[in-house]
């Protein structure tokens, strides 16, 4: 008798350590997932929200409120990205990422699925719920969007490959609107920002492939690397410079930076043509997979933020040599 409720009185502290450690996992799990985009889908929202956030009249408590909208709709989109980016792309990132949960095991294709699965009808009914319903349908058109090009018919071409990034970061930029229009009913978003974004996406993105040709090429993936030819790709890094460095120059001329005597726009704009000028050497002077790697993940991001940031101040005070505290 005593030992039958010893075992009974047993059972809940088994079932709260059980389940505690079942959490503890697949928020590791998580973690792995979404390790390899979490500076671009994070480092993304967060820039895009600032540059919207300026000149708002924001309160501290709005804020607040916004805070639990913000880190939902970032998470969906990016959860709702990987699970089916690596579900869907085994092969390839056994050769380009082995580190990934399915290749080294972590996760098994059936448990990738049902991840799949859940996690986008959970995602839109929590993003309908704590934002609206016009978000989550920007939701589901990010998840058919993905699901174009990951899940059937997946597109491989390298027009389609571009066109993926540039739509998908401004579907990420109008979730984040959705949370701003909720909390400031007033907010009107400023459309300059969503094109400047996608014009330079869709030119620019390339970046991405080169250190990912080995796994592109052994999947069959038509990225643009490739489809120019092992003769071609030295050429097009040249041109990709040119287009990348060419448009940190010219953001400065337009400005006339020189004539600012605002310390915040200079700094901003210092930092924007250096990031620029930085990717595009780089592209050229090394051509090698971890320096492209690296050029990618950290350089080409930095590039694309200061873009956004300078563009979004200038616009703002709209002349150069504004008072400073107009940025804020």
């Amino acid at each position: 008798m005593e030992k039958d409720l010893e075992m009974r009185s047993g059972m809940p502290t088994y079932a709260v350590k059980t389940a505690i450690s079942t959490l503890l996992e697949e928020a590791a799990l998580t973690r792995a997932l979404l390790d390899d985009n979490f500076t671009a889908h994070f480092g993304n929202a967060i820039v895009c929200l600032f540059t919207r956030l300026i000149g708002s009249g924001l309160t501290f408590e709005q804020l607040k409120d916004m805070f639990p909208g913000i880190i939902l709709t970032v998470f969906a989109f990016s959860y709702s990205f990987d699970i089916a980016n690596q579900a869907f792309a085994v092969e390839e990132d056994s050769t380009n990422k082995p580190n990934r949960p399915i290749p080294s095991g972590k996760l098994t294709r059936d448990g990738a699925y049902r991840r799949w699965l859940l996690s986008w009808i959970i995602s839109l009914a929590l993003v309908g719920l704590e934002v609206g319903f016009r978000a989550a349908l920007v939701l589901f058109a990010w998840e058919v969007w993905v699901a174009l090009f990951y899940v059937w018919p997946k597109f491989q071409n390298w027009v389609a490959r571009n066109l993926f990034t540039a739509v998908g970061a401004t579907i990420q930029l109008r979730l984040l609107d959705g949370v701003l229009e909720k909390t400031l009913p007033s907010f009107r978003a400023n459309s300059s920002l969503t094109w400047l974004l996608f014009t330079w996406l869709v030119w620019t993105i390339h970046v991405q492939e080169f250190h990912d040709m080995e796994g592109d090429e052994r999947v069959g993936r038509q990225t643009l690397p490739l489809v120019v030819g092992h003769r071609g790709q030295f050429p097009l890094r040249v041109v990709t410079a040119m287009i990348i460095g060419g448009t940190g120059i010219s953001s400065i001329v337009l400005a006339q930076l020189w004539l600012t005597s605002n310390p915040v726009l200079l700094c901003l704009g210092l930092g924007h043509i250096l990031f620029m000028l930085t990717v595009a050497v780089r592209l050229v002077v090394l051509p090698f997979k971890e320096a492209d790697k690296i050029t990618y993940k950290y350089y080409y991001t930095l590039a694309t933020y200061s873009l956004l940031l300078f563009h979004q101040h200038t616009e703002r005070l709209g002349s150069v040599g504004g008072n400073a505290t107009e940025l804020w």
